[in-house]
């Protein structure tokens, strides 16, 4: 948002000052001008308001006044008048020009197909945060490309992603449990239109969630396995999801799956680690301990383990 100087008549107008709540409102927003007066009590002024040259409010004390911003580069004009006994008539007049800043960033991390929920980042993993202003001055709209960008990662400026049309800064997350703070300051190349943006990016632990894939119906997405699983076909195969482990880092096959079962490291199929099947005993009832452990090479806190206790009964 951008406020336009505030304009008055005569040096005694400096005694009267507009102030505006929120102070950077955006478009389509609610809110509130407030007049101070430095030369007198206000509550005993009588007070005329006017938004867009049409008068709004009038009366003795009426130190503020709301309204609604418009859309978008379309300005709003609000004039207060101040009838004063020792300086007569004051004036002061602000013009707003609401803009708008969006901040969206995405995780380079996995999750499996139909997933509904937004893909989160963890430890050491790839973040992209990218700027999408919409400033407008007077009736034109100021391509992105033509507006500086200053990205901070906490207090620290990047210097490399800052600049001339970089609406988009890359970097790597801290620590789980972290946030890391983003900052991102907009403006034009005169200053006239300014807008910081902060940003928290939650670093969240990746987690493993088992699943049944069924050899007609394929992985049953929709039902995940929790603590126990009862079998009742001769085998059972187990699927893993990685859930928001480094994407890239897994195309590149680059993270150990350790498959175990009762303490016992077992031999899996090097082309489909996330999958691991168990044949049932033809006789008895029992159970097994699977448990997998998730490390991602290189990335020593880009780890995570999953037990599930599958149960069986020949009786």
């Amino acid at each position: 948002m951008i406020v336009f100087g505030q304009s008055d008549s005569g040096n005694t107008n400096n005694f009267v000052f507009i102030s505006l709540s929120p102070e950077n409102p955006g478009p389509n927003e609610n809110a509130t001008a407030s007049v101070s007066y430095s030369q007198g009590n206000i509550d005993s002024v009588n007070t005329t308001w006017y938004i867009n040259g049409k008068q709004t409010l009038t009366g003795i004390g009426k130190r503020d006044i709301t309204f609604k911003t418009g859309n978008a580069g379309e300005s709003t004009t609000i004039r207060v008048d101040l009838e004063t006994n020792t300086y007569g008539l004051l004036s002061k007049e602000i013009t707003i020009l609401p803009n708008t800043l969006e901040v969206l960033w995405e995780a380079d991390t996995y999750t499996p197909p139909f997933y509904k929920g937004k893909a989160l980042p963890s430890s050491q993993s790839s973040v992209k945060v990218v700027s999408l202003p919409h400033f407008v001055s007077g009736s034109t709209i100021i391509d992105p490309d033509n507006i500086v960008y200053v990205w901070k990662k906490g207090y620290f400026k990047n210097q490399n992603a800052s600049g001339f049309g970089k609406t988009i800064y890359a970097y790597k997350t801290g620590y789980t449990f972290n946030d890391d703070e983003i900052t991102v300051s907009a403006a034009t190349q005169d200053g006239s239109v300014s807008i910081t943006k902060i940003v928290p990016i939650h670093v969240y632990e990746p987690k493993i969630i088992f699943f049944e894939n069924k050899p007609l119906q394929g992985i049953r997405y929709e039902n995940s396995l929790s603590n126990t699983f009862n079998y009742i076909e001769s085998e059972a195969t187990i699927h893993a999801v990685p859930f928001f482990f480094s994407l890239s880092d897994l195309n590149k096959n680059n993270a150990d799956f350790t498959w175990m079962v009762d303490g016992k490291k077992l031999e899996t199929d090097p082309d489909n680690k996330t999958e691991f099947t168990l044949r049932k005993p033809d006789k008895g009832k029992g159970q097994y301990r699977l448990r997998l452990d998730i490390n991602n090479i290189g990335y020593d806190l880009q780890t995570a383990s999953k037990e599930l206790t599958l149960s069986y009964d020949n009786q």
